[in-house]
């Protein structure tokens, strides 16, 4: 079951195969796609189609109260802060994440609906390993666990939060992290190759968890 946004802001909840998809698990294949989102961001990229003429499209993130998802548009009606009924839209992955098209068949309406606000929807969600992994990587997402191995890359550590394990990339953020450190990372994760996935993170903090390092250990000294 999912919720669907009806006006005035309130919601009832409607089966999966109902007129709007949550943006959470879109996943790269999936075609038809309709939903109700919020635009974040807004930038335009030219490109060379492959018969050679070069083309001026929109990139940018959207959002709905589940996730966000960055889309790529070919129709210049996609304005910042617009909350917009999107219809016969298809997900493909881009950069190793899924991504939203827009195409030519693709249709635009503005609904008279509430909507969460920019200020709600550009804070980040709180997801686990396992439930992104299985939707095949998230756009700025938070994730929480335990640095359980580190390699001869100080910035590419393995993070488990107890549900799953994914790479860490820490970027700059690497000072004070190593083994056993509990951590608080805020970005995306993406597909790699061979099904590996990579948390790129644009911030790290180190808490007060160590929930899975705690666990081992109890396991570990059961047996030892």
């Amino acid at each position: 079951m999912q919720r669907e946004y009806k006006r005035h802001g309130f919601f009832r909840f409607v089966h999966e195969d109902s007129r709007n998809r949550e943006l959470m698990c879109l996943k790269p294949g999936e075609s038809g796609i309709n939903t109700l989102c919020r635009v974040m961001e807004v930038s335009t990229k030219k490109i060379r189609t492959k018969e050679g003429q070069e083309k001026v499209v929109l990139t940018g993130v959207i959002a709905d109260y589940t996730a966000k998802l960055p889309f790529v548009s070919w129709t210049e009606r996609v304005v910042k802060n617009r909350v917009v009924q999107i219809e016969n839209a298809h997900v493909a992955e881009w950069k190793g994440l899924p991504t939203l098209y827009i195409g030519k068949k693709t249709h635009l309406h503005d609904p008279d609906i509430d909507f969460p606000d920019y200020a709600e929807l550009r804070k980040p969600k709180k997801r686990t390993i396992e439930d992104i992994v299985g939707c095949g990587g998230a756009f700025d997402v938070i994730v929480e666990g335990d640095i359980v191995s580190s390699s001869a890359d100080e910035n590419r550590m393995v993070l488990d939060d107890g549900t799953g394990a994914v790479f860490l990339d820490s970027g700059a953020n690497s000072t004070g992290i190593s083994f056993g450190t509990p951590v608080k990372a805020r970005g995306n994760v993406v597909a790699e190759s061979e099904g590996e996935y990579v948390l790129i993170a644009e911030k790290v903090k180190v808490t007060e968890g160590g929930l899975v390092i705690r666990e081992l250990k109890h396991f570990l000294s059961r047996y030892t």
